[in-house]
């Protein structure tokens, strides 16, 4: 009954998808006031964030069946390699190490960066105010101090000459600059930083998969790089992380930390020359991202397009405007279309009333970063408890933006080019009736 009943949906989207629309879904009522949405996603929805497919599970099943009837379900790890390999070939990196997660990669990344063993004190990393918190987090876990620093206002990304300021020498020790949203930091003005000042630079690249800035792919571009498979990323697995480096030190020492101490090259089970824990994946975690990252460079390429269209019609859409996109950004890594809300524009109304509107629309429009890091509750309590461990410099800048951004998930963008239209007619017809 219940395939009856996906298969008659199926056929009524199909159908009425393709009916001429109402031109009163544009320019009428609000649908939260009980008008025509722009979008009805009951007949015309997104797509799925991840593709599925009969054929694609058959790959994805036929793969999960070896691996079981095999009974090597983690060591010796065959498939987490074939993809770290893969992957960081595909970031220009000479090493890939898979992890369960991008928070490990974040954390083994400063361990082995610094052959820290977490037991003392190990110096500050400077961290944007702007972010997830797993990227203070991470360093906190391995006993690392963090500063709160600005980001640009344009593009909301780690604020170089607000960096360069918060150095103190002998205290900094490293720069983690974050991708945000998929686009890269401006990575020529921090390695330069980095450079004159002896410090390492661990790139947090969790959003910012395939994403390229003027000196290459992220993941390459400093000492060591992070990346997150989690459920909600471009290339995901439900949970998952890669840590990238072209330093082979720093690869042997964090593969022996993920490995509960043991030596690469020896490859002996009793024997733990380091100091390291277990933090492997799965191999159906690498069976899975192997498989859907044979059609993630495709799906990017359909993402961009209509990233690049969405962004050309917005420029007409008064009540919110993109943030920047420099130059130097060769490629956006697409995980979300940021835009800033003008209240100014929308009858000052607040930013959580246009959110709901423009979603009653059909459109997915999200709130992001309500809170900057050192507000969040935890690092007021940390601050309390270690004020040693964290130094919150002023940030405008990013206090600002948490009441003004909101996103798009990188769903929408699967839909392509002729799609956005939608998205640009509701954050317009919203904003027209709020400033009414």
């Amino acid at each position: 009954m219940s395939s009856l009943r996906n298969t008659a949906r199926s056929i009524a989207q199909q159908t009425i998808g393709r009916l001429p629309r109402s031109t009163t879904r544009l320019s009428g009522p609000l649908a939260i006031n009980g008008g025509e949405p722009v979008r009805n996603v009951r007949y015309r929805p997104w797509p799925r964030h991840l593709a599925a497919s009969p054929a694609r599970w058959r790959a994805v099943a036929s793969q999960f069946r070896q691996i079981y009837l095999s009974g090597a379900e983690g060591l010796p790890q065959t498939r987490q390699k074939q993809f770290a390999a893969s992957w960081a070939e595909y970031c220009g990196c000479r090493h890939g190490l898979m992890l369960g997660h991008g928070t490990d990669a974040l954390r083994l990344a400063l361990a082995a960066a610094f052959e820290h063993d977490g037991l003392d004190y190990g110096g500050e990393v400077i961290v944007p105010n702007l972010s997830f918190i797993a990227t203070a987090t991470a360093a906190l876990d391995r006993r690392f101090g963090v500063a709160f620093v600005d980001v640009e206002a344009g593009t909301l990304n780690l604020d170089p000459a607000r960096v360069e300021a918060a150095i103190v020498p002998g205290k900094t020790r490293a720069i983690m600059p974050v991708h945000q949203f998929g686009q890269p930091a401006n990575m020529t003005a921090l390695g330069d930083i980095a450079r004159r000042h002896g410090l390492v630079v661990i790139e947090d690249a969790a959003q910012a998969h395939g994403a390229e800035w003027e000196s290459g792919r992220v993941g390459s571009l400093g000492h060591a790089a992070a990346f997150s498979f989690q459920s909600a990323k471009n290339l995901a697995a439900g949970e998952g992380g890669m840590l990238t480096t072209n330093d082979s030190e720093l690869f042997e020492r964090a593969f022996s930390m993920h490995n509960a101490g043991r030596s690469r090259a020896a490859e002996s089970r009793w024997e733990h020359p380091f100091l390291g824990w277990n933090i492997r994946p799965t191999e159906y975690q690498a069976a899975l991202l192997i498989e859907r990252f044979s059609q993630f460079e495709g799906e990017q390429q359909r993402r961009a397009a209509a990233f690049a269209r969405l962004r050309s019609l917005l420029s007409n859409v008064a009540c919110v405007r993109a943030i920047e996109q420099p130059p130097a950004v060769r490629r956006h890594g697409m995980y979300m279309f940021v835009v800033r809300y003008l209240p100014d524009q929308c009858g000052l109304r607040p930013i959580d009333d246009f959110v709901a509107a423009v979603g009653a629309e059909g459109v997915p429009l999200i709130r992001c970063y309500s809170n900057t890091l050192s507000n969040q509750p935890a690092m007021q309590a940390l601050l309390t408890k270690r004020p040693d461990y964290l130094r919150v410099l002023p940030t405008p800048v990013s206090d600002r933006a948490t009441g003004e951004i909101a996103y798009l998930p990188s769903n929408v963008f699967l839909a392509g080019e002729a799609e956005m239209e939608d998205i640009a007619a509701a954050l317009d017809k919203v904003g027209r009736s709020f400033a009414a």
